[in-house]
């Protein structure tokens, strides 16, 4: 019985990392110079040891990505925490990446809304993902 058990744990255990990182070809739309744009783009879903789910680009899975790799250090935001703009986009190009607003089908063809920050041409991550692990690093003028 205990031994049963233990394969029970070990399958789910593995089955769970399995999906933390699965990444899915989906259509994007985007409004660029006020005309919808959409194209065919893969997004990889990246599960934090909390359990939180982001998107990002599939050259940022596991932490490759030149962003992902970069240790968080202090940056000065001016007007951060200011009503006019978004913050996690004042970030984004702080950090030197392009903010976007975009919907996207999931698995199951259902449309969804996030931001995502490109750096470069195909690196990106979703906008709350970078603001999670740079918050404690923002001091704002």
């Amino acid at each position: 019985m205990k031994l049963i058990f233990i394969l029970i744990l070990n399958l789910f255990v593995f089955t769970t990392l399995l999906n933390a990182h699965e990444c899915f070809q989906t259509t994007t739309k985007i409004i660029f110079n006020g005309a919808a744009e959409s194209e065919k783009t893969i997004l990889c879903k990246k599960k934090t040891s909390d359990g939180m789910l982001f998107y990002v680009s599939k050259t940022c899975l596991n932490d490759q990505c030149e962003i992902l790799k970069r240790s968080p250090k202090k940056v000065v935001i001016k007007n951060y925490y200011a009503n006019i703009g978004s913050p996690g986009f004042k970030l984004c190009m702080e950090l030197g990446g392009t903010p976007q607003i975009f919907d996207f089908q999931d698995e199951k063809d259902k449309w969804k809304n996030t931001e995502r920050c490109f750096f470069g041409k195909n690196d990106f991550v979703e906008i709350s993902f970078l603001t999670r692990e740079w918050k404690s690093f923002i001091e704002s003028k």
